[in-house]
């Protein structure tokens, strides 16, 4: 039997290491580049889903109106404030599931605030006034929560204007 030096019996080893730190960087840089095509995607989906455009145009013409417009529209039991009810509840829920994405790590924080910052923040001041009186009616404080976290992390820290 050949007798390697001690230096090429190391090899081996060495080679295992540095190929599974090549794998994991590489699975690595794939999650996070998957994450990020799914949030442009998702941003996409988004702006091309004319029900929910629609649904933020009417919750934005009842902020426009005022504030406690949009609780009244959602309270009421008038059968002619079901749209706006439906329109309130879209928006709301739409926002808290991509609150929930970003804030579990499923999308890319960066790109979607980068894209909807302005859209996102509007929402909030829109709807948050509702959210605490819609928590207070039905005594459940977490309604919405993950939206309103995230509302309040991106007032901390607003997005910056790109310098030319």
């Amino acid at each position: 039997m050949i007798n390697f030096p001690q230096w090429l019996q190391l090899i081996s080893p060495i080679a295992t290491v540095i190929g599974v730190i090549i794998a994991a960087w590489s699975i690595y840089t794939n999650t996070q580049n998957a994450k990020k095509r799914g949030t442009i995607d998702m941003i996409v989906q988004e702006r091309n889903n004319s029900e929910l455009q629609k649904a933020v145009s009417r919750v934005n013409q009842l902020a426009k109106q005022n504030k406690e417009c949009i609780y009244a529209a959602y309270i009421s039991e008038d059968e002619k404030f079901a749209e706006d009810r439906a329109a309130i509840l879209k928006v709301l829920n739409h926002r808290e599931f991509m609150s929930v994405a970003i804030l579990g790590g499923a999308l890319d924080e960066k790109i979607y605030k980068s894209f909807q910052y302005s859209m996102h923040m509007r929402d909030w001041n829109n709807l948050s006034g509702f959210v605490t009186e819609l928590r207070k009616k039905k005594q459940i404080d977490t309604m919405f929560q993950e939206f309103e976290c995230l509302a309040k992390r991106w007032k901390k820290k607003p997005l910056k204007e790109k310098k030319k």
